[in-house]
């Protein structure tokens, strides 16, 4: 198989998956907004612990001009994506609780709830992806809030950490986690 075939497919993506802590995936959602929720959260739910917010794409902040098929002019705020894992151990039925409450907010999308129900678990990337629109890079981790509504610390951020530094060092490596190179040779060492 080519490395021009794996880019073009997307290769593998390597995925935390938990059933035990609250771990979300918010997209177009800008660091100030995250961070406002993240307090809401802790404030309703004060057992979730402390957040990692990480942001998942390149993407700036940034207003731009679309027009609909009828040449309507559209104002668009594209915003980063970011992932929040929380620390503390709740299970999966408050978890679920959260999502479908945060989904009737309008806060996560609507089919969020129904593929974590479906699925039975949550996952969040911790690897690169290749889409057709380009790469999405390994999470960065851009703020830690600290919960002091809550009594205690179960490690799950610290457990997420250790299995991020996995999807770190494959992109250290400059190959894809099936073992292809990047440099779109046919050779898992580049030549």
């Amino acid at each position: 198989m080519s490395s021009k075939l794996s880019i073009s497919k997307g290769g593998l993506i390597l995925g935390y998956t938990t059933r035990r802590h609250l771990i979300l995936d918010l997209d177009n959602s800008g660091l100030p907004h995250v961070m406002g929720l993240v307090s809401q959260i802790m404030e309703a739910w004060p057992k979730v612990g402390d957040c990692l917010i990480l942001q998942t794409s390149k993407d700036q902040d940034q207003v731009r001009l679309a027009y609909n098929k009828w040449g309507r002019p559209l104002v668009i705020h594209d915003r980063p994506n970011h992932h929040l894992v929380f620390d503390n151990l709740i299970g999966y039925n408050t978890a679920a609780k959260i999502c479908r409450c945060l989904a009737g907010l309008g806060v996560l999308e609507a089919d969020y709830e129904k593929i974590r129900e479906f699925r039975g678990d949550m996952t969040l990337r911790v690897s690169i992806s290749i889409k057709y629109a380009g790469i999405s890079p390994v999470p960065v981790e851009v703020a830690y809030c600290l919960n002091t509504m809550a009594n205690c610390s179960d490690g799950y951020i610290g457990e997420y950490r250790k299995f991020r530094k996995i999807g770190e060092r494959l992109a250290r490596l400059g190959r894809f986690p099936e073992g292809v190179s990047y440099d779109e040779t046919d050779s898992p060492d580049g030549g």
